[in-house]
C-alpha cells in the first residue's frame, strides 16, 4: 500500500529526517511557541489572554490546557482583535454566519503566504488521488481569486494535474459533455454534488468509464454514500477534511481509508470534552480543538470548531506512525445534560458557504 505523500511533506516542513511521534510533536511545540509570541505581541485579543505565561510555554502538550478556548463567538465579536498584522497584509477576507446565533457573522483573514501554505498542501493532497497527466473535474464553489476552486485550480499544476472547471450553473449532462472533451480522470466534490450525481444515469455511466478516483470535500461523507459511489461508478473515494478556520485544507485520506492525515506541520489538534472543555486522550471522541502553527495574519488558538472528532492512535495501515483524524461523523450539538452529533441535512448544498 502506497504511504501518505503527506508523510514526506510534514517531515520537510518540520526539518525532521523521519516522522518520529516525539520528534513532530517537539516540532509543533516550537510552533505553537512562536505563534503565542506573535499573537501575544501582535494582536490585542491574544495579548490579554496570553499575558503572564512562563517562559518555554508549553513544554508539553498538557500545558495547552491551560490556555483559554477561542470560540466562534469570539471570532465574530472580535475577530479583527485577533489580527497580527495590518490591513495592507491581508490577500484574502472570508465572512461566515456564525453557526446557531443570529448574531454577526465571523470574519478569517489570510495573508499571501497563509494562502501560499493551502496551495502547498492542496498540491500534496491531491497527489494522493493524483498526479501527472490527470485532468481533475472541480465542482466545489470558490472560483473567485483565492477561493477554494481557484486555489485547486492553482494547485494541480504543482502536480503536473490540471483543474476542468465546469460553468458556474452547470447541469449533469454538461458535466457530461465536459469530461469527455477534456479527458476528466478525477474528480472534487461535495457529498450533496455527488449524490444528486449519483441518481442521474448518464453521469453514472460516464463516471463509471472515466473517473479513477474523486475526492469528497466540504461536508461530512456518511459511509452509505461512499459505498454507492464506489458500487455505481467503480473508483476510489477519498475523503477530506477541512474548514475555513484552517485555511479550507485540514486533513484527506490515504489509501488505507482509515482516517484523515492531519496537515500536521500547520495544525495543532485537540479533542476536548464538549461539556468540560477537559483534553481527552487518544481515542476519546469529543470535539476538535485546533491552533494554527506558523500563520501570520490571524492565528487560532484552541479554536473550537464544533465538529465532532476522535484522534486515532498511529500506526496507519499505510505505514505513518503519527495520529489520524477519525472521519468527521458532523457537528456538536447539546442535547440533555450531554451532546449528540448531528450529521447535516442530506440534500443540503455546501456547508460551507463562502469558498
Amino acid at each position: 500500500m502506497r504511504r501518505t505523500p503527506l508523510d514526506a511533506w510534514i517531515a520537510a516542513r518540520l526539518g525532521l529526517p523521519d516522522l518520529a511521534p516525539d520528534a513532530v510533536e517537539a516540532r509543533q511545540l516550537e510552533a505553537l511557541r512562536r505563534t503565542l509570541a506573535h499573537a501575544a505581541r501582535h494582536s490585542p485579543f491574544h495579548r490579554q489572554r496570553l499575558a503572564d505565561l512562563p517562559p518555554g510555554f508549553p513544554a508539553r502538550r498538557a500545558d495547552m490546557a491551560a490556555l483559554p478556548l477561542t470560540t466562534a463567538e469570539d471570532l465574530a465579536a472580535r475577530g479583527e482583535a485577533m489580527l497580527c498584522v495590518s490591513g495592507g497584509e491581508i490577500a484574502r477576507v472570508v465572512t461566515l454566519e456564525t453557526s446557531g446565533t443570529s448574531g454577526p457573522p465571523k470574519r478569517l483573514f489570510f495573508t499571501p503566504e497563509d494562502i501560499e501554505a493551502t496551495l502547498d498542501f492542496f498540491a500534496v493532497g491531491m497527489s494522493t488521488l493524483a498526479g501527472a497527466g490527470d485532468a481533475v473535474l472541480v465542482l466545489l464553489p470558490g472560483r473567485r481569486p483565492d477561493g477554494v476552486a481557484d486555489l485547486l485550480a492553482r494547485a494541480l499544476p504543482r502536480i503536473a494535474a490540471r483543474a476542468v472547471l465546469p460553468p458556474e450553473s452547470w447541469t449533469a449532462g454538461d458535466l457530461v459533455r465536459l469530461m469527455k472533451r477534456e479527458g476528466v480522470t478525477r474528480m472534487v466534490a461535495a457529498p450533496s454534488q455527488l449524490r444528486g450525481l449519483l441518481d442521474d444515469a448518464e453521469f453514472s455511466r460516464a463516471a463509471r468509464a472515466r473517473l479513477a478516483a474523486l475526492l469528497s470535500s466540504a461536508e461530512p461523507l456518511d459511509a452509505g454514500l461512499r459505498a454507492d459511489l464506489e458500487r455505481a461508478w467503480g473508483c476510489e473515494v477519498f475523503d477530506h477534511w477541512g474548514m475555513t478556520e484552517t485555511g479550507w485544507g485540514g486533513g484527506v485520506e490515504c489509501a488505507a481509508h482509515a482516517g484523515y492525515h492531519p496537515r500536521m506541520a500547520d495544525l495543532f489538534l485537540e479533542v476536548i470534552d464538549p461539556l468540560t472543555a477537559a483534553p481527552l486522550p487518544l481515542g476519546e471522541p469529543g470535539e476538535l480543538v485546533l491552533s494554527t502553527l506558523n500563520r501570520r495574519g490571524m492565528p487560532l488558538i484552541r479554536y473550537r470548531t464544533g465538529d465532532a472528532a476522535r484522534l486515532l492512535p498511529g500506526p496507519c495501515p499505510c505505514g505513518c506512525p503519527l495520529p489520524r483524524l477519525e472521519t468527521v461523523p458532523g457537528r456538536i450539538e447539546p442535547h440533555g445534560a450531554g451532546w449528540r452529533t448531528v450529521h447535516p441535512r442530506k440534500g443540503k448544498r455546501c456547508i460551507c458557504n463562502d469558498f
